[in-house]
């Protein structure tokens, strides 16, 4: 498999005096994907926890909900925490500080309950009319005169709590940590194997850091604890890390919202980071829209510091280039021709715009069907590789290379069209063959099959079909205001300028989500159907 870790089985067997001991070591080194042991006996039990879990749980659950309700997040906080050793100290500090928030959240909830009860009596003066005592009616009069004396108190409140979260954010953040960590350790032995006096852990690690480990332990415990690789059947599902450069990395989100890899099958993540933003491009290709994305995608970028968001959010940044490079193929700015307005009629004899989407849509249509047999190629080339590593030549050939050849017979017929004829009889004989394999891999069923493949390629039309959406959308937009709106002058410019921003902004949104969604669901549907199972088992390493 491509990009990936190779992985090693290991077990580690040691006296129940080192189990804590190992745990912190195997905590610190954050390499073994811990495996659960399951089937118990007599003998061969599930291990206990260690130290006051339940009440470290009890803890963290509260301060996560502390957390949680005056939304303190890392990304918010201006100086950067460190993680210290679980003390007293830190637990009394982090105690206070909660309470203190408790205390002035329930001041100012009252506070606002009874502001909120003195706006419902709206006139006192209608209270006199009822009879009531003078006393009364002066008592109340005084509360609806001390609404704004209440507010003032209020907006005090307010403020201390929002200095005291400032200032104890990072203990806060700290201590869920630690307390994360400690509860992780404590709670390790119900993962390993154990007896009355030993216990044993099961796991994957990178071959690449067997030796270290090897190293560490020997260094640490000697004989005490036996090291070992441990043999795995075919069948047993193997954790996948992926190693990707960080140009590529974002695009594992994709994967992700699939379906993880399995350890014996290509990783596509690779081909994806180059064919996601360019049908990204394809689709909705101006050059207006390209730089409006890439521009709001970078600030939220730097706002949201998340895995999920920087992912989501580096893949529209690498869409939005491509987006920007076929505006200029297409000489598209924000639905105007670029080229016309600044009167460029060709560049080193070529003539601008490259491609005209909607005057000549038939390069583009041609286009977006090569692209599609060229995917789908991909797509069967990888599974054909799959199918080879686990089952033969002769699987492969049947189950997949049927297939490779069919669509290579489509392209002779089509390049027939257009060149010599000789072309069709190469077709020809390729279709024949193709028919013979899959009726030998798959029965005549497989022959029913052909039309969906067809429909797979067709299915790519939509690289076409989506961008002339958008830029029809984009032209009317700019059609109805300067050809209709901005001519009438006075207030009507100022409206013109308003359906400009208003439509375009409408249309980016539009592009944005369309382009996505139809670009996921052609890897999805047409390109992973051809090779990819997924259900691979993501590598989480102890102590991460």
């Amino acid at each position: 498999m491509l990009s990936t870790e190779r992985m090693t089985k290991i077990a580690i067997v040691g006296t129940k005096d080192l189990m804590k001991d190992t745990i912190e070591i195997l905590h610190s080194l954050k390499i073994i994907h811990i495996v659960d042991f399951k089937e118990q006996d007599e003998t061969f039990q599930i291990g206990k926890p260690l130290g006051e879990v339940s009440r470290f749980s009890e803890l963290l659950l509260s301060l996560r909900s502390l957390i949680s309700t005056f939304d303190i997040r890392p990304q918010n906080l201006k100086k950067t925490y460190s993680k210290r050793d679980i003390s007293r100290e830190l637990e009394t500090e982090v105690i206070q500080t909660e309470n203190q928030l408790k205390v002035l959240n329930l001041k100012i909830s009252k506070l606002t309950s009874i502001i909120n009860e003195i706006d419902r009596l709206k006139s006192v003066g209608d209270l006199e009319e009822i009879g009531l005592e003078k006393n009364l009616f002066k008592s109340l009069n005084m509360v609806v005169s001390s609404k704004t004396d209440l507010e003032n108190k209020r907006n005090n409140l307010k403020k201390e709590l929002d200095q005291i979260i400032k200032e104890k954010s990072s203990f806060l953040l700290q201590y869920e940590d630690l307390l994360s960590s400690e509860i992780e350790k404590m709670e390790a032995p119900l993962r390993f194997t154990t007896t009355k006096n030993t216990f044993m852990v099961e796991g994957w690690i990178p071959e690449s850091k067997y030796s270290s480990l090897h190293t560490t332990l020997d260094k640490k415990y000697g004989d005490r604890i036996h090291l070992e690789k441990v043999k795995y059947s075919d069948e047993e599902s193997v954790p996948v890390e992926l190693k990707h450069p960080s140009s590529v990395k974002p695009f594992e989100l994709l994967l992700d919202l699939f379906e993880y890899p399995k350890s014996t099958e290509i990783d596509p993540t690779f081909a994806i980071f180059i064919t996601f933003p360019l049908f990204y491009g394809i689709m909705l290709g101006d050059i207006g829209y390209g730089l409006t994305i890439l521009l709001f995608s970078s600030i939220l970028k730097m706002k949201f510091k998340t895995e999920g968001w920087n992912m989501l959010l580096g893949i529209l940044q690498y869409s939005s280039i491509y987006t920007i490079a076929f505006g200029f193929l297409d000489g598209e700015f924000f639905g105007f021709d670029i080229f016309r307005l600044f009167g460029i009629e060709e560049i080193f004899g070529i003539s601008l715009p490259i491609i005209d989407r909607i005057v000549d849509f038939m390069p583009v249509l041609i286009m977006s069907i090569s692209i599609g047999i060229v995917h789908v190629l991909l797509g069967l080339t990888f599974g054909f590789i799959n199918v080879l590593k686990q089952h033969g030549v002769k699987e492969a050939i049947l189950e997949k290379g049927s297939w490779i050849i069919l669509v290579i017979s489509i392209v002779f017929f089509a390049l027939s069209l257009s060149f010599t004829n000789v072309l069709m009889y190469f077709g020809g004989a390729l279709l024949m063959i193709s028919v013979i394999l899959l009726v030998l891999g798959e029965g005549f069923i497989g022959l029913i099959e052909i039309f969906g493949i067809m429909s797979n390629i067709l299915s790519y039309v939509r690289l076409m079909a989506i961008g002339l959406s958008s830029v029809g959308i984009a032209i009317v937009i700019n059609s109805i205001v300067v050809d209709i709106v901005l001519p009438k002058g006075g207030v009507f410019i100022l409206l013109g300028y308003l359906i400009l921003i208003g439509g375009h902004v409408g249309n980016i949104i539009l592009g944005i989500l369309a382009s996505f969604l139809h670009a996921l669901r052609l890897h999805y549907v047409e390109f992973f159907t051809k090779f990819y199972e997924g259900g691979g088992i993501k590598f989480k390493p102890f102590g991460i």
